[in-house]
């Protein structure tokens, strides 16, 4: 696996606290969390846009003790001006996030459709 420096965004979607649970959830409960903002790009050489209307998921499991164990991110969003593609993008990878083993993978379609999905998990 790789160590890669990841953009802030990225790393932001990892620090989500502990205390966004509900009182009444065990700190151990899966937690569900939408946004309608995300970062998107069109190929490998392009560099990441904000794409502000962005349907963004995260379920973010931790254990008994409040750790983080794992979290899904999934998004599905729309290239922005100047991220035009004449052929489909497809990019995967693993990487080490911190203690996290992940997979990201990134598709983006000529007609200008964007989606990307991160699974991460508490490495050994």
């Amino acid at each position: 696996m790789k160590k890669l420096m990841i953009a802030a965004p990225v790393m932001a979607m990892l620090a989500i606290p502990a205390h966004a649970l509900p009182e009444n959830k065990p700190v151990n409960a899966a937690e569900q969390i939408r946004r309608d903002v995300c970062v998107v790009r069109g190929a490998e050489d392009q560099p990441y846009q904000f794409d502000n209307e962005c349907d963004a998921k995260i379920t973010n499991k931790r254990d008994k003790d409040g750790v983080l164990q794992f979290q899904i991110y999934r998004d599905k969003g729309t290239l922005q001006p100047g991220q035009e593609i004449d052929t489909a993008f497809n990019y995967r990878e693993d990487v080490m996030i911190g203690p996290y083993e992940c997979t990201i993978v990134e598709t983006a379609t000529p007609s200008g459709q964007y989606s990307s999905y991160r699974h991460c998990r508490l490495g050994d």
